[in-house]
């Protein structure tokens, strides 16, 4: 597990009984895309050539041509900034499949488009007067896709609604009449699932759909135990929250010490949305899967929910699961929260490879710069941002920001050049200190610890038939080369794809320049 990022958000909190406008709905026409001026680097010194480039390339041809991977497609290109010529290279013009390693782009054009410090707003809002400690209305929330609000960027996600609590006991508030729900307009219209996503993924936490109301990444644990009598029903709890999503368990305990959990879970959408599972486990024994929230709106206004309960404040209507549609008056702004900065979320979603934050990000993309929050207009955003870095229509297909789209397709030298262009931006930083480290940390930790151990900052990719890594090594000299190697179509195993790969970078580590 990555180490739980710490931050403390900014919050604009007004006075209740101060004027607020009700939040702008977002604007549909599209305009031009701006793009940032890079910070043009210092003239480089002269090019040394780089020891044994031709025995690389006989190196990384030997690799991918072993008889295992003879139904398997490779793209590989090694590059040193400051040289024209690539170092190594194969099929380096073909499109493959980059599963996660989207990432990269989704997050260079974030960060041009946004910047490092962007920060997402929640906006909640009142429906009717305070009367002697008594809010007589509904409190409506207002998202725009804050990925920031998990376990693993907090600790404890409820604390993100104290400044609500606060704000509500300011003005002597103790009971809601009405209810906590969502907006009735939405930042992220259309479906919350990406395009060409693999049914099978969909129960998954990885595989969860987004919204403009994100509670804990998308997903739920459910701990289930062996509790009670043999063949009674086990106990179920979910977590984060205590009340969200329904869990319906059907798993029934089996006498202690008869094997290890057999276990099944979907959405269930039958009449209120929830997690089914089914299946047995032994007594005694315990076990936490985490499945896809059937409906993220709903979670998150539970959580709110759950922090005003725990703040001490009653809301006596309860929850409504669906967006309404009562009007807003005036004065009626009780808070606005606001994320952690992009650079912050970044780490969050490339270390552990997190999907729901790539796929909230790539929408933010499209509402920020389009006026529209749909994968679309993301597209549109990224593919003219790549034009602007020189990439070829081409050389990319983009259908979603995470990579778990099976109609993903990008180009080692679309990709290569992403993260060339990267290092020309004062925000550099933020994009490759996101990155796993060799050794160190993210879904690195556990590779390549001895020779490459922290000279390495890249990103995996991994989804059926696709493997990829790509990034920043370090050689034995101190210089920075530029690398992309994905498999797709391979029938081995993936560490088979993973100890080439690691073997062409572990060469990469070894390079030196030699003498003029």
């Amino acid at each position: 597990m990555m180490p739980r990022l710490r931050w403390i958000p900014m919050v604009l909190c007004g006075a209740l009984t101060a004027c607020g406008a009700r939040p702008a709905a977002p604007v549909t026409g599209a305009v031009p895309v701006p793009v940032r001026p890079a910070t043009q680097p210092a003239p480089a010194a002269p090019a040394a050539p780089l020891a044994s480039n031709a025995a690389l390339q006989r190196f990384v041809d030997s690799l991918v041509a072993q008889p295992q991977f003879s139904s398997a497609h490779w793209g590989i290109l090694v590059v040193a900034p400051d040289r024209r010529e690539p170092l190594a290279s194969v099929n380096a013009d073909k499109l493959v499949m980059p599963a996660s390693n989207m990432k990269l782009v989704t997050a260079a054009v974030a960060l041009a488009q946004l910047g490092a410090d962007f920060r997402w707003r929640t906006t909640f809002v009142r429906t009717g007067p305070i009367v002697r400690g008594v809010l007589r209305g509904d409190i409506v929330v207002y998202g725009s896709g804050d990925p920031s609000i998990s376990v693993a960027m907090r600790g404890d996600p409820l604390t993100a609604f104290a400044p609500l609590v606060d704000a509500l006991k300011a003005a002597g508030v103790r009971r809601v009449a009405g209810r906590v729900r969502s907006a009735d307009s939405v930042a992220f219209p259309g479906s919350p699932l990406g395009f060409g996503w693999d049914w099978d993924d969909l129960n998954e936490a990885y595989g969860a759909g987004v919204s403009e109301l994100l509670f804990n990444d998308a997903f739920t644990d459910v701990i289930v135990t062996g509790c009670g009598r043999v063949g009674t029903t086990a106990c179920a709890t979910s977590s984060p929250l205590r009340t969200a999503p329904i869990v319906r368990s059907a798993v029934v305990t089996r006498a202690a010490g008869s094997g290890p959990p057999q276990l099944q879970w979907w959405r269930d959408s039958s009449t209120v949305p929830g997690i089914a599972i089914r299946g047995s486990i032994a007594a005694g024994d315990s076990t936490r899967v985490s499945a896809a929230q059937p409906d993220t709106r709903s979670v998150y206004v539970a959580a709110v929910m759950e922090a005003l309960t725990r703040g001490g404040i009653t809301v006596a209507a309860g929850k409504r699961t669906r967006p309404g549609h009562a009007v807003v008056i005036a004065s009626d702004t009780l808070c606005t929260l606001q994320s952690a900065e992009l650079r912050d979320v970044l780490t969050a979603m490339q270390k552990p490879s997190q999907n729901q934050i790539a796929e909230a990000l790539f929408r933010t993309i499209g509402l920020q710069v389009t006026g529209v929050g749909t994968p679309d207009s993301a597209r549109a955003v990224v593919e003219r941002q790549l034009a602007t870095w020189g990439v070829r229509g081409d050389a990319y297909a983009i259908r979603d920001g995470s990579g778990l789209s099976r109609h993903d397709y990008l180009t080692p030298s679309a990709l290569v050049r992403v993260l060339g262009e990267m290092r020309a931006y004062d925000f550099f930083s933020a994009y490759v200190d996101a990155l796993p480290v060799a050794g160190v940390d993210g879904t690195l930790r556990n590779r390549m610890q001895v020779v490459a151990q922290g000279r390495v900052r890249a990103k995996t990719g991994t989804i059926d038939k696709a493997r990829a890594l790509s990034g920043y090594v370090t050689t034995a000299d101190g210089q920075e080369l530029i690398f992309s190697i994905i498999a797709n179509n391979f029938a081995v195993p993936n560490r088979e794809v993973d100890r080439t790969a690691e073997a062409i970078v572990e060469r990469l580590v070894n390079m030196r320049r030699t003498t003029p």
